[in-house]
């Protein structure tokens, strides 16, 4: 098992219960990670006890390619299960991001739903705080932190379809819901012209998925929450379509700039003109800022590895070594013989 802490400055106390109440309570699901009847406090900390997940969470699992169709589509029916579970109950989980989706085998054919801070009550109002922003729905985005919004299931369509596309592609569609981010700009236009009908129009990494997932994605990222479904009932309706394109076996050919594909060298605060300043900065100072090549990473550190290798004494010789003592000790006196090898025996072990 694992024990989950909480720092009692940062955690009111009825914020511990709520969270352990509902992880233990939902933990009843296969895939909602199971919580045991464990629950302490020190002098600093609350914590509860939950079971391990040997394999880390789904950000440690996942490559810049995703994780493939099959195990993509084996996540999504899991997690559909597990959040309509929460649902079933009049419950919003509000933190569903790929940190918070353990794995228990290999082949993604057991994960598990963590983490239940951000779980309130479908309708209740509450603050917005620092939430993980490319998971945030847009309506969300809007509001000013420190003020009050509704929860709403369909928050939980958003991010599992965020979490599906990252499956899928390696990347988020987006690093915020907002205006303020040109690749959100784009879907949004795409969306509202006729998108299916218009393929030109499709942002560049959509173009990574077929039609009929693309239909599912402008389904669930529906930005107006209005129309934008409650539930994920018709996930099920998807699951026999095929969801990756043949633009997915070399997604680079997509576009050459690398901005467009890396969600990590994506930054939605600043320019171009500001980027190209700040990446001349670290140049000067020395800091390399180009597309890394893997191939030559790991070449390196190998060769680094090698250089720094403590010679390990041959075993023939030390197999010779022990031989010449033997005999040493052989050709020793009787009244010496038993001591020599003695001492010979210790030094050697």
């Amino acid at each position: 098992m694992v024990l989950k802490s909480l720092p009692k400055n940062y955690t009111a106390v009825k914020d511990f219960y709520r969270e352990f109440h509902y992880s233990y309570h939902l933990s009843a699901h296969r895939n909602i990670v199971s919580t045991f009847d464990v629950a302490f406090q020190t002098a600093s900390f609350y914590v509860f006890a939950q079971e391990y997940a040997p394999l880390g969470d789904l950000t440690s699992n996942i490559s810049d390619n995703g994780i493939g169709e099959l195990h993509s589509k084996s996540v999504a029916k899991q997690l559909v299960s597990a959040i309509q579970y929460i649902h079933s109950y009049d419950l919003v989980h509000r933190d569903i991001k790929l940190d918070n989706i353990l794995v228990f085998k290999s082949d993604f054919s057991r994960i598990k739903l963590c983490d239940f801070g951000e779980t309130r009550k479908n309708g209740s109002w509450v603050t917005r705080r620092n939430e993980w922003i490319p998971y945030m729905p847009p309506e969300i985005l809007v509001i000013d932190t420190e003020h009050k919004y509704k929860v709403d299931t369909s928050h939980d369509v958003w991010q599992f379809a965020v979490v599906l596309f990252v499956c899928l592609t390696g990347c988020l569609p987006w690093q915020k819901a907002s205006s303020e981010d040109p690749r959100f700009v784009s879907y949004v236009y795409w969306l509202t012209s006729n998108g299916i009908m218009s393929p030109f129009r499709r942002p560049k990494l959509f173009k990574l998925l077929t039609s009929n997932a693309q239909r599912m994605f402008r389904k669930f990222l529906q930005p107006n929450i209005l129309t934008r479904p409650n539930l994920l009932d018709e996930v099920q309706n998807f699951l026999d379509e095929r969801w990756l394109s043949k633009y997915m076996l070399d997604k680079t050919k997509l576009s050459d700039d690398i901005d467009e594909l890396s969600p990590s060298l994506y930054s939605f605060q600043m320019d171009h003109e500001e980027n190209k300043n700040f990446l001349v900065a670290f140049g000067n100072c020395g800091i390399e800022t180009g597309v890394i090549d893997k191939a030559a990473k790991k070449e390196r550190i190998k060769q680094w590895i090698q250089s720094s290798v403590i010679e390990e004494e041959d075993e023939d010789e030390s197999s010779e070594e022990n031989s010449r003592l033997s005999i040493s000790c052989r050709s020793s006196s009787n009244a010496e013989d038993n001591e020599i090898y003695a001492l010979t025996k210790r030094d050697i072990n």
